[in-house]
């Protein structure tokens, strides 16, 4: 069927959720959860339908897959050389994907016998979203393995594609991904999730996605997540990483899209080898109201983690949560935390509050944050030398960006000036 120059499209592959099911018990646990923690409770006002979810089960459906018809509007309308790997509606397809040869690539049920020292489940007491997503996705998602010492030269770009439905039922899109790296193997990896805007539905759109990182020992991952959420009702996203000894694991989260719905994110690192090295990097701009939660989670000796959140508000609400966690075998450990914001409205509003959670001395630990306009001097020097007023502004914020990431590859074309929500 067509609407105007888009197609109109039902999902044949959703399933219904019945009460008393393991969903609407998981459901159940996960609000729970979040109940107990008063800092949830705005939150969960906005992600309602987890509630909603534990109490009538049956308004909601799983995306479970794509119809041939969806498949074939893929492959006729993309065309790319790059190594990808393809999710549609939350589950992994194969005959889309195409990844460098060597990687181990395969279905999370599959990876269950050759991989299953990682393939765990979620404590819903620490990842309730994570573990409403494992419930929800039923071994849906994909598996992707580096092995040892291998070096991956390109980068690989993991799609989960989203297709509006035509339901009287609200869809829950469930994607999970998982990564892993052996030993002293290192590749650079792009997760992004989106919504396929040819095509129009009628039922909400609800994301709660998860990725799983395992970075072996000595290995060395880069990761940069654009969960665009400009046409999602609410995507809540779960960032879950172990670090091993020696290794290394840096994350970017690219939130400079403008986003008209909810977005909730909750990372987490776990370092749990000597030596290990995690970073998380987050950016925003002018989102309609957005949730980052970080932990950074030091149990080994001589650990180092970084966290650097930048945010550029012209309008709407940012929140972040960020904690830094050093146990008793944390000895050595070097942790830092900043959020710098550029609060260019008084209709924009931020929100932050770090905190330490430290079990031994010998460490170095801190946090900052800051919050300000752009400089009317250094626009006023830039119009003087013939700039406009938005191209100084622009310059401005991307020098923002930049200060102090190793690379600014990642911004480029996908960074443009947001003056309205």
């Amino acid at each position: 069927m067509l609407r105007g120059d888009k197609v109109l499209v039902s999902i044949e592959t959703f399933s219904s959720i019945a009460s008393g099911s393991p969903v609407q018990k998981a459901a159940e646990a996960c609000y729970t959860q979040y109940s107990k923690q008063p800092s949830s409770k705005e939150v969960l006002s906005s992600f309602s339908w987890i509630q909603e979810l534990s109490l009538f089960p049956d308004r909601y459906n799983l995306a479970t897959g794509a119809s041939e018809l969806i498949k074939q509007h893929w492959l006729h309308n993309n065309h790319s050389l790059a190594f990808e790997c393809i999710l549609i509606n939350g589950k992994y397809e194969p005959s889309l994907s195409q990844l460098p040869e060597g990687v181990i690539v395969c279905g999370i049920d599959e990876a269950r016998g050759s991989l299953s020292s990682f393939m765990q489940g979620f404590d819903v007491n620490k990842h309730p979203l994570a573990f409403l997503n494992a419930v929800c996705s039923e071994d849906r998602g994909v598996v992707i393995y580096i092995p040892e010492e291998m070096q991956t030269s390109d980068p690989i770009f993991v799609r989960h594609i989203s297709f509006p439905t035509v339901s009287d039922h609200d869809v829950i899109f469930s994607p999970r991904i998982v990564v892993i790296l052996g030993q002293r193997a290192s590749a650079q990896i792009q997760i992004s999730h989106d919504v396929d805007l040819e095509m129009v539905g009628s039922s909400k759109t609800i994301v709660n996605g998860v990725t799983e990182l395992f970075v072996g020992e000595g290995a060395d991952l880069t990761v940069f997540m654009v969960p665009g959420y400009s046409e999602e009702d609410t995507l809540s996203w779960s960032t879950i990483a172990t670090v091993e000894k020696d290794a290394i694991c840096r994350m970017t989260q690219n939130l400079l899209e403008s986003c008209q719905g909810f977005g909730w994110f909750d990372n987490t690192s776990y370092i749990v080898g000597k030596k290990g090295h995690a970073e998380s990097l987050v950016l925003v701009q002018s989102p309609r109201k957005t949730w980052v939660n970080n932990l950074m989670s030091h149990d080994a000796e001589e650990t180092v983690s970084r966290q650097n959140i930048k945010s550029i508000l012209y309008s709407g609400h940012f929140l972040f949560e960020g904690t830094i966690s050093i146990s008793s075998q944390g000895d050595l450990s070097d942790a830092n935390q900043k959020h710098d914001t550029l609060l260019l409205s008084s209709e924009a509003r931020v929100s932050t509050f770090p905190r330490l959670e430290i079990e031994t001395d010998e460490v170095k630990a801190s946090h900052g944050a800051t919050v300000g306009p752009l400089d009317p001097q250094q626009i006023f020097y830039m119009r003087s030398r013939g700039m406009t007023e938005a191209e100084a502004q622009e310059k401005l914020i991307h020098g923002f960006l930049k200060q102090g990431l190793v690379s600014d590859t990642f911004l480029g074309s996908s960074f443009q000036l947001n003056q309205t929500s």
